[in-house]
């Protein structure tokens, strides 16, 4: 009877204990569809397997990633398994063999108990989601005395509201090498970003290998160096061509490779028309004029160089390069750029003006209009299609290129109107290269001020379209333009925290965003950033 009782006091005892857990803290960027917190923790440890379950054989590589970030982030070497070895203190990874459909292509599900976790999905990108979900819901633990990795016990349900959801980063005004690319991928696949826009081409520096041109990177990849961009004066005769750099073909090839093993695609921009004076630097011939284009170093406005649109060598030259980069890049899009095409060389060129006769066009606009449909058939034989700068919208278009918006919200309404599909990145609240907080404290920046509590207010959205128009708006972007960030130190204090609110912005539905909830998950996220 005495061991009765005892054994009663005991069973009490652990359910009293069990009742006074506190539910963790969950600080997931970005904020899930469905959280369901409950009382308890998963600890992890030698021991715990870690288990795959029906992964397609092509996403092995998202597999693999998921087990070398496991290994690296906890310090902890697993035990592998499958479904079958998927019992008490394991982590299950399973792909659905039936189509959930409330999750989506990329969303996925989680269980975590006290005795293992599942997470399944209809993808195997929907699986590295959950696992970069399980990652951030152990930071509270890590950060505590002895740092032993434990995740909150919750149900979650996530899918993300927009298929697209990028980061851009300029690398033709500073060059990052491949190392801080892959830094910069990891930091996008964290918070759930999916697209890589690469700016490889611009007025100050050609970045990538073609073999047709080979002046591009002996040339056009290098200007002098110049300790401040904001100190102009032109290149001086022999001025030593030291600072630059280019990506060889197998290097972006590593690239592709490891963004594709964390759910990202690449896509390569390529100016078109305009921003090209490192083209003209290495083939003048393709200029308008006999202006002695060097690749730029520093600010200008507006920008003069521009490629002959009458030229049948300039078209020629351009579907050369795509087809270069077509044959790299897998993904469907390129960006052809479009933007700044400052056309005053076209009003005086006979040969340009010769098309405008030609072609029977209205003028310089509707020239350049002309060019960009020219590339976008030809990327069409590449089973390729076009992405183009707003600049190129207007209520007559003919262009059904898909549209980056990053001016006036009014062009993403007329081109979404107009059937375009649409990627938004206004300048209001996505160009992370401008001041994020007071410019008299701040590292000197490009002019304009988007602070971290802006680029959470940002709607991919725009105002005033149709449920029709709405299906074309397929996401959003961040744009880190490099004019005044020359190291990889100053692209992360430009990017981060603000990369935070604009994954929560493309990924969570606008009625489960919460600014105070918010800024408290930052806080934590710094704080594991810091550790």
């Amino acid at each position: 009877m005495k061991h009765i009782n005892l054994l009663i006091i005991l069973f009490l005892t652990l359910i009293f204990a069990d009742s006074c857990q506190k539910m963790e803290p969950i600080a997931v960027i970005p904020e899930p569809l469905e959280c369901s917190p409950k009382k308890g923790h998963f600890s992890l440890d030698e021991e715990t397997f870690l288990c795959f379950s029906n992964f397609p054989e092509d996403k092995r590589d998202i597999q693999n990633t998921i087990r070398e970030q496991y290994t690296k982030f906890f310090k902890l070497r697993p035990n592998l398994g499958d479904a079958e070895s998927a019992g008490k203190n394991s982590i299950l990874f399973e792909v659905n063999q039936k189509n959930d459909k409330s999750l989506g292509d990329e969303g996925y599900e989680l269980t975590i108990t006290g005795r293992r976790i599942v997470a399944r999905a209809n993808s195997a990108a929907g699986l590295f989601y959950a696992f970069q979900t399980l990652k951030q819901m152990s930071y509270g633990s890590l950060l505590a005395d002895g740092g032993k990795p434990t995740i909150p016990c919750a149900k979650i349900k996530d899918r993300p509201r927009f298929a697209y959801r990028g980061a851009h980063l300029d690398v033709s005004r500073h060059f990052f090498d491949t190392d801080y690319i892959k830094k910069y991928l990891d930091r996008m696949a964290v918070y759930k970003l999916n697209k890589f826009h690469w700016h490889l081409t611009d007025d100050h520096g050609w970045r990538i290998q073609i073999d047709k041109y080979p002046a591009l990177t002996q040339k056009g990849a290098w200007r002098p160096e110049r300790s401040k961009w904001d100190t102009l004066h032109p290149v001086l005769p022999d001025e030593p061509m030291t600072y630059g750099g280019f990506y060889t073909k197998d290097q972006v090839r590593e690239i592709i490779a490891y963004a594709a093993a964390r759910n990202i695609d690449v896509i390569p921009e390529i100016e078109i028309p305009g921003h090209c004076s490192a083209i003209l630097a290495a083939y003048p011939q393709f200029a308008c004029d006999n202006y002695p284009y060097t690749v730029a170093v520093g600010p200008y406005w507006p920008p003069k160089a521009i490629m002959c649109a009458g030229n049948d060598g300039v078209l020629e030259f351009y579907k050369d390069v795509l087809q270069e980069v077509a044959e790299l890049f897998p993904y469907p899009y390129i960006h052809i750029g479009g933007d700044e095409a400052f056309n005053d060389n076209w009003q005086v060129c006979p040969k340009c003006q010769q098309r405008i006769a030609d072609k029977q066009l209205k003028d310089e606009m509707a020239l350049q209009q002309w060019l960009m449909n020219e590339i976008e058939k030809y990327l069409k034989k590449l089973d390729k299609k076009a992405i183009i700068w707003d600049d190129i919208v207007s209520e007559d278009m003919v262009n059904m290129s898909t549209i980056m918006s990053w001016q006036d919200p009014k062009a993403a309404v007329i081109a979404a109107n107009h059937g375009n599909d649409i990627i938004r990145c206004p300048t209001s609240h996505c160009y992370f290269n401008f001041y994020q907080d007071d410019p008299e404290k701040e590292p000197l920046a490009m002019t304009g001020l988007i602070t971290l509590e802006k680029a959470y207010s940002f709607d991919p959205m725009p105002a005033g379209l149709s449920d029709k128009a709405k299906q074309h708006i397929l996401g959003g972007q961040c744009n880190l333009w490099t004019e005044f960030i020359n190291t990889p130190e100053q692209a992360d204090y430009m990017i981060y925290p603000r990369i935070c609110a604009l994954a929560e912005c493309v990924w969570t539905d606008p009625s489960h965003k919460d600014w105070k909830k918010f800024q408290n998950k930052v806080e934590m996220h710094t704080a594991f950033r810091k550790r």
